[in-house]
């Protein structure tokens, strides 16, 4: 109640995005209040990182494993338990899992909860940290959008590409894993590269550096988004607008944002750099490109059909912007192709909502949703936005229904 009626203060006066940044998150949390949060599949393992840091000391996952009736689990070289997942998630969540701990022993609660880092706050901090993240990455795709297309398009293909992909449900139902959190850093990443497009400075190089390895740290596999920033990097060295130094400094802070998850791996698996998974985990010849975009097993375009329209729009933009939707269109292509090159047994992500490991690349089918809906509104001659908002409506409504 607090934040939203801050949001309606500051929105009286002038109606910026940033105005109404608290009422949008006081509705994100009402919502995520409905749900009955549980440490659903992978969500207990993202969380024992967290938990065992911070009332431990240590990366020895043993008596969260028993809490949570888990079992031992596989070890590893280093004699500790396993972990296939990144340690990004438990990084961005420890603010408000540090909050949760305070709400806890100075007894705020209307009922008492164990300060034991496993009770019902601690897990809702999780939810909290990701809806936050959720909605300044949707203020963040808006702000990019709006530029190419206008705030009122903008929004609506922020908000219609959250409600009809993955993320709705790994933002409001199963918050405890990288998935909210990938979708938002990828959109603050879109934000921070078209900063650098417009002003290149080491400021603005440097936050691109501090969003891919924010990225990164959440979803490995999010390094495809290279190919993205190179192409900038290459044509502004080249114009003579950035400078190297600039470039190697955001390189750098990207790398050192990194750096928790190379200390997890060494302390888990002895090496800085490995697959957790096992290296018979990847077949690099994708042979499951196919099933990953169309299979009724959580396929992309299968489940959430909104996904295609997006697509469609980034092949539709190409001649705008063809330096944006030519690199963005080479991510989606190498991230369906990681996708496609999991194992048999795991390549449509085992207990999944939709295909979720296209999380990384929710904002640049937003980018192309935004150029699609202006193409299909100017043939339309009355009221030329309600056919495709009442289109994307349904879409929300099918993505609705499967959650």
């Amino acid at each position: 109640p607090l934040l939203a009626a801050i949001g309606w203060v500051l929105a009286r006066p002038r109606s910026t995005a940033r105005a109404w940044l608290p009422l949008a998150l006081a509705c994100a949390y009402d919502m995520g209040a409905l749900v009955r949060l549980e440490l659903r599949a992978d969500g207990a393992s993202y969380f024992a990182y967290l938990r065992s840091i911070a009332f431990d000391g240590d990366l020895d996952f043993a008596n969260e494993r028993a809490e949570w009736g888990l079992g031992e689990g596989p070890r590893t070289a280093t004699g500790l338990t396993a972990s296939t997942h990144p340690v990004g998630p438990a990084v961005f969540w420890s603010p408000f899992f540090a909050l949760a701990h305070g709400y806890v022993r100075l007894g705020l609660s209307a009922r008492p909860y164990a300060a034991d880092g496993f009770s019902l706050p601690y897990v809702r901090a999780l939810a909290l940290g990701t809806l936050t993240a959720v909605v300044l990455g949707a203020w963040a795709l808006a702000l990019t959008l709006s530029r190419r297309v206008g705030p009122k398009l903008a929004w609506l293909s922020a908000l219609a590409t959250i409600a009809t992909s993955p993320i709705l449900y790994y933002a409001f139902v199963v918050p405890a894993m990288a998935h909210g959190l990938t979708f938002a850093f990828a959109a603050l990443l879109l934000w921070a590269w078209d900063r650098a497009r417009l002003t290149p400075s080491l400021r603005s190089w440097g936050l691109v550096g501090l969003m891919l390895g924010a990225l990164v740290l959440c979803r490995w596999q999010a390094l495809v988004w290279v190919l993205l920033l190179v192409p900038l990097a290459v044509v502004q060295l080249r114009r003579g607008t950035a400078r190297l130094p600039w470039l190697l400094a955001g390189a750098g802070l990207g790398l050192l944002v990194f750096t928790p998850q190379l200390l997890a791996w060494k302390i888990l698996f002895g090496h800085a750099l490995t697959i957790p998974q096992g290296s018979g985990y990847v077949d690099w010849g994708a042979p499951h490109l196919s099933d990953v975009l169309i299979s009724a097993n959580h396929g992309l375009f299968t489940w959430t059909p909104a996904m295609a329209l997006g697509l469609v729009g980034l092949f539709l933009g190409w001649r705008r912007e063809a330096w944006l939707h030519g690199p963005a269109l080479a991510v989606f292509a190498a991230t369906a192709w990681v996708n496609g090159s999991v194992t048999d047994w795991d390549w449509a992500a085992g207990d999944a909502f939709g295909a979720r490991r296209f999380d990384l690349v929710v904002p640049l089918l937003a980018l192309g949703l935004a150029r699609l809906l202006p193409w299909l509104a100017s043939r339309l001659e009355r009221r030329p936005l309600l056919a495709p908002a009442a289109a994307l409506g349904l879409l929300a409504l099918w993505n609705l229904g499967l959650v």
